[in-house]
């Protein structure tokens, strides 16, 4: 694991962002610092950083990291990996762009996080309830998939005694045993891809697998798999909402291999909880979830591959522990949590919230998106 120096040039430039709250560094070469703030991408100023040249950006890199992992940053078109810098743990990605070198640098905050800390709902911790399945987190990069997933992992350290193994890309946050055991492997030094890692895992003896991300086929089928096989597997995957992530996993498989999958997932997939985080009355932001959870209509339209139905099911499920995108977003709007500006921003079905707002009830029972979103 790399240890940075706070007192290098780019362990000062990090702790600035510390102060200034940040939660993301980008450094391209011959181009000013940015950084994201409360989900805002905000230009450092030139006089407090100046622009690094590309002799400069290589300069700061080498005095900050081993030489192996210089030579690979300027041998290699992409590298991942993550740091401490003082106490603080970071995740870095290293790429090219133009020909120019290229750095984005996220904390990956270690405390520890709960999930009333994180403003998210009690009813999550009902998705672990169930020994075994396939717990999906979903939603677009930056909105708090994983900082969700741990949460719940710590929920689980904290409550029961489990040996929990994690396969990650690169690890981000270092749990410490509690009630629980973990194991914690990271790829390209501790399994080779996620795939091996799962199927390995399985042989150690997991009550609970946790998959930093399924890329790809192979470590969809290996998650899916474990979670048949008596596993409670939590994972996370890039999609917008409950039925974009289901036809994404799909997606990976060959039309003919596609409905094998499909009832693979109606049987094993115990829920799906797809995030955003909206900017909120303080200033900060907010998460705002929908929830789909296993019952007899959702496995069948999951096997049918009518995933056109999974809104109308969930919207009718509230008592069952569902709700919408729309829905969740009505009750942070009530709490004044959010605002009615950022409601109408991002509501899937606009017209359906205004109806809402106004105390109108339609009859439909699915949902549709908005044709310009």
């Amino acid at each position: 694991m790399e240890q940075v120096q706070p007192t290098v040039a780019l362990g000062r430039i990090l702790d600035w962002c510390q102060e200034q709250e940040a939660t993301d560094l980008h450094v391209q070469a011959t181009r000013p610092y940015t950084v994201r703030i409360h989900g805002d991408l905000r230009r450092v100023p030139v006089e407090r950083f100046a622009a690094p040249s590309e002799a400069e950006l290589f300069g700061m890199l080498r005095e900050t990291f081993r030489a192996a992992t210089c030579e690979r940053i300027e041998r290699e078109h992409e590298v991942d990996l993550s740091f401490y810098c003082g106490d603080r743990r970071y995740r870095a990605n290293f790429s090219k762009q133009k020909g120019l070198q290229s750095c984005s640098f996220r904390v990956v905050p270690q405390q520890r996080m709960r999930l009333e800390d994180l403003q998210l709902p009690g009813s999550l911790r009902d998705l672990l309830e169930v020994p075994r399945g396939l717990v999906l987190l979903t939603g677009p990069t930056g909105q708090g998939k994983s900082t969700t997933a741990r949460a719940l992992l710590q929920e689980l350290n904290e409550t029961r005694a489990l040996r929990i193994v994690t396969i990650e890309d690169p690890i981000e946050y270092v749990f410490e045993d509690d009630q629980a055991q973990f194991e914690q492997r990271e790829v390209g030094i501790d399994t080779a891809s996620f795939a091996d890692g799962i199927r390995n895992a399985m042989r150690q003896d997991p009550n609970v697998i946790f998959v930093g991300e399924m890329r790809d086929r192979a470590s969809i089928f290996a998650a899916v798999q474990a979670a048949e096989t008596g596993h409670l597997v939590v994972t996370t995957l890039h999609a917008d909402s409950v039925a974009q992530a289901i036809a994404r996993l799909r997606e990976h498989y060959p039309a003919a291999e596609q409905p094998g999958l499909s009832s693979l997932l109606a049987r094993n997939l115990n829920a799906v909880v797809a995030q955003r985080l909206l900017p909120n009355a303080n200033g900060t932001r907010t998460p705002c979830l929908e929830i789909m959870r296993h019952n007899a209509g959702v496995e069948e339209a999951i096997r049918a591959n009518n995933l056109q139905l999974l809104t109308g099911i969930i919207e009718v499920s509230l008592n069952e522990g569902m709700h919408t995108f729309d829905q969740y977003l009505l009750e942070l709007l009530a709490a004044e949590i959010v605002t009615h500006e950022t409601a109408e921003r991002f509501a899937v079905n606009r017209h359906k919230l205004d109806l809402a707002l106004r105390g109108i009830v339609t009859s439909a029972g699915i949902l549709r998106p908005d044709d310009d979103r």
